[in-house]
């Protein structure tokens, strides 16, 4: 078996090999003091999203395979390496690989909880909360502290909406409650949620402000519009897809989500965008109001 088919099976796997619940937390604290990501994967990382940001996307990822191939194995370089290419993937199914790989060669990297998140979203999209469920409820196992343990468990709250489970998922709001709800997104988020909590499934959602997704919020800097305009050269992308069916159920999703969605492309990547704007800074305010309702993406620069 060669390193790379032992490497597909082993992230076929991935949902069934699962550390137990602390393991990773333990194994974290034994790691080296020293171990952390170097500065000049830093600077290569920096330049590449600058050059995502410029518009040269493909010069970007070509960037970010240069330094997966060359990152140390298991190593936290590695990891980041790994993230960063996955971010800015156009294709869903490469993101997947290269998170599902991260967290089975690098477990004990800081993008470790972050990846774990990522694939849940991931699926969350796909319309399979039960399979988000598996990677986000890890994070909660085996992250006792961190940024991401917050955003896990009001994905896993949101899991249990979607599979219309309202009690499991207001128990899982009243949990990350107990826990302590950040300020900013995740509080608006939490908010949100927490309206479909009453009667005996009600849920104390006081700590949590008025949502701020507004109509002014929710509106997009430019009208998205059935067809594209003229003048129109960016769009928020959200996803993209091998298969046109992929790709046309994750825009239902977000359309009964409130986002108005399309499919881009008449061959693979097919991807799912957001919006036409003829200027990146307003492409950019709109991806902000879509981030404080919950959904990742990146400005897309449309071509001719």
């Amino acid at each position: 078996m060669t390193p790379f088919t032992s490497w597909r099976a082993m992230a076929l796997l991935l949902p069934l090999v699962l550390l137990p619940a602390g393991v990773a937390a333990q194994q974290a604290a034994s790691a080296p003091a020293s171990a952390t990501v170097s500065a000049a994967m830093d600077r290569q990382i920096s330049r590449a999203r600058a050059l995502v940001e410029s518009g040269e996307g493909a010069d970007a990822r070509n960037l970010l395979d240069s330094l997966v191939q060359a990152a140390p194995t298991a190593s936290f370089d590695l990891a980041e390496a790994l993230y960063w290419r996955a971010v800015l993937a156009e294709r869903m199914s490469d993101a997947e690989r290269d998170w599902k790989r991260l967290v089975i060669e690098s477990p004990l990297s800081p993008r470790a909880a972050d990846a774990l998140v990522r694939l849940g979203e991931l699926d969350l999209l796909r319309g399979k909360p039960a399979e988000a469920r598996v990677y986000l409820e890890r994070v909660l196992r085996e992250f006792p502290t961190g940024v991401q343990r917050a955003k896990s468990a009001l994905l896993v709250a949101r899991t249990w909406f979607d599979e219309r489970q309202d009690a499991n998922g207001c128990a899982a709001l009243a949990a990350l409650q107990a826990e302590g709800v950040p300020e900013g997104e995740l509080r608006m988020q939490a908010s949100d949620l927490g309206r479909r909590c009453t009667g005996a499934n009600a849920v104390n959602a006081s700590a949590a402000p008025p949502s701020a997704n507004t109509a002014a919020d929710n509106r997009p800097a430019e009208t998205p519009g059935a067809a594209r305009p003229a003048n129109a050269r960016f769009s928020v992308q959200l996803a993209a897809f091998d298969t046109r069916r992929e790709a046309g159920a994750a825009v239902a999703r977000l359309t009964k989500a409130g986002v108005e969605a399309r499919v881009d492309g008449s061959e693979k990547p097919f991807r799912v965008r957001h919006g036409y704007f003829t200027t990146r800074a307003a492409a950019n305010a709109q991806l902000a109001a879509l981030k404080k309702r919950g959904h990742a993406g990146f400005i897309a620069e449309l071509t001719p």
